[in-house]
């Protein structure tokens, strides 16, 4: 398909046929030039995941440098989405990247954000699971570390700090 996209070029419309719900559809879209190695015609498609809460959600994401506060994010949402206190009152610092399915991913700087945790007064750490190398032997002070994957993982440890579930039974990084 490449081949056919390459072929017509980026001057004119192209005519693409696509079947939703078993019913065809004909779209009109116009190529445009490629980036990187290939300076080929290209078509795409743009998905975005759009949320409907039933509360009113505002993100000051002018303050965060890059997607490693997603986990975080994710958790003040279900915070005011559910009853109680997920942190159980204690002071838990965290980072990660989040998916739409809810996996954890790593981050850069994880070394400085567990000093920065710290020093804020934070008792645990909530750590990508993928970063667990760089933290081990660089854990200041106290500091408790879990070891997370996904979102469920996080609201287990949040669970343990709560001291509704066993905390020595949680991965840590270390």
């Amino acid at each position: 398909m490449s081949a056919t996209i390459g072929e017509h070029g980026t001057g004119s419309p192209a005519t693409v046929a696509i079947e939703r719900d078993g019913a065809p559809l004909e779209f009109e879209l116009t190529p445009v030039e490629g980036r990187g190695a290939s300076a080929d015609a290209v078509l795409g498609v743009g998905v975005v995941a759009a949320y409907d809460f039933p509360i009113d959600v505002s993100i000051r994401i002018d303050q965060v440098g890059g997607p490693s506060a997603g986990m975080m994010f994710a958790l003040a949402i279900t915070d005011d989405l559910t009853p109680g206190s997920l942190n159980g009152g204690e002071h838990v610092a965290g980072t990660g990247t989040i998916t739409a399915d809810g996996e954890v991913g790593p981050i850069g700087g994880i070394r400085q954000k567990l000093f920065g945790a710290e020093d804020a007064g934070a008792e645990y750490f909530l750590a990508p699971a993928d970063n667990c190398d760089e933290v081990v032997g660089h854990v200041p002070g106290d500091l408790r570390v879990f070891a997370v994957d996904t979102l469920d993982d996080a609201m287990a440890a949040l669970a343990a700090i709560r001291g509704e579930t066993d905390a020595d039974a949680l991965p840590t990084c270390g």
